[in-house]
């Protein structure tokens, strides 16, 4: 069965409310009534199609799931951003939005009582889901120690500071926080950096085995950060990234062990779908030549808004920086960087 690119796969959002943060990076909040469902650290991906060609961009949402409130974004204007310039400049409340859904795998884990201290690292606009998380920590797990490092040039241009500041006050033994102003005359404190990380962990107290990173921000600033933890000894599948701007599509030139043809059977929600991938083109190039909506954002396998399960037959990757060993084991993969390999394969998107 072939299919109509149609908005059914599309949910409405009605904003209800709008907040400036500090300058250029507003908050969006959503009435009630869509019916989407989210984990903290999760984004959702925004579509609009009023131009010549569909653009989809991906935001954070600062809400939690477990504290009743209202669906909530955060947008940081772009230059050249087209989606985030219209959201900034243009659009109000009582207008609406369109979403494929929730997605990410920024989020936590499902052990996370296993765990007994958490360390956010936030840069700018990245603590948007960072904050979504603390908020759900505190309120469902308070023997777990959080600590959250967060950069910014100033004060004044530290997002959702006074909302910290109060949830620290709320929980002055659970939250740990320390700010960076890279305005800051004492340059040793000003930016993040290898020795102010170490230092950082050798004045908390925590166990190594059971302690969890998670880290938002500028690719070179989560690089940094990985690296050293990595260099200190810390497992890999202890830390955590987020990373869905679209950025630079270009992929390395990985090349299947199978370049031959097969056809895909895809649940997308329920109605069944079937279609060919002739490489050199994806999973999720093949549906969009028969105008199949499936979700996507990054396109480059860095985000997860196309994670499928596969049923039957096996998908090769020509890039994955999201899903972990474990995600793969369990079915797991993605359509924006999957290729058919030895046959046809059955996958579902839920």
């Amino acid at each position: 069965m072939n299919a109509d690119f149609s908005n059914s796969y599309y949910i409405r959002l009605i904003i209800d409310n709008i907040r400036e943060e500090i300058k250029g990076f507003k908050t969006f909040s959503f009435a009630e009534g869509h019916n989407l469902e989210y984990q903290a650290g999760q984004f959702i991906t925004l579509v609009d199609n009023s131009g010549s060609r569909e653009i989809r961009r991906s935001y954070s949402i600062i809400s939690s799931p477990v504290l009743n409130e209202p669906l909530s974004i955060a947008v940081k204007r772009i230059d050249n951003g087209v989606f985030s310039r219209k959201l900034i400049d243009r659009v109000r409340i009582g207008d609406s939005l369109l979403t494929t859904g929730a997605a990410g795998f920024f989020r936590l884990p499902d052990n996370i009582k296993f765990f007994t201290s958490i360390f956010f690292f936030a840069a700018g606009s990245g603590i948007a889901p960072i904050l979504s998380l603390i908020k759900t920590v505190l309120l469902l797990y308070p023997d777990i120690s959080v600590y959250l490092i967060y950069s910014n040039r100033s004060r004044e241009t530290t997002a959702f500071y006074h909302e910290l500041q109060r949830l620290k006050l709320c929980h002055p033994d659970q939250l740990h926080i320390d700010y960076l102003f890279s305005s800051e005359s004492d340059l040793r404190k000003a930016r993040l950096n290898r020795d102010l990380l170490l230092e950082f962990l050798k004045i908390k107290h925590f166990n190594r085995e059971k302690t969890l990173f998670y880290t938002c921000g500028p690719e070179s600033y989560m690089r940094m950060i990985i690296f050293h933890l990595v260099e200190e000894g810390f497992s890999i599948h202890q830390i955590k990234k987020e990373d869905f701007n679209p950025g630079n599509k270009k992929l390395t030139g990985r090349l299947p062990p199978d370049k031959n043809s097969y056809h895909v059977e895809l649940d997308l929600k329920g109605s069944m779908f079937s279609f060919p991938v002739k490489y050199p083109e994806s999973i999720l190039q093949a549906a969009k030549k028969i105008k199949l909506n499936l979700p996507y954002s990054c396109e480059t396998g860095k985000c997860g808004s196309c994670a499928a399960i596969c049923l039957i037959g096996k998908v090769w990757l020509s890039n994955n920086e999201v899903l972990t060993d474990k995600d793969l084991a369990l079915g797991l993969t993605l359509t924006c960087t999957g290729h058919p390999q030895n046959g046809d394969v059955k996958l579902k998107i839920e």
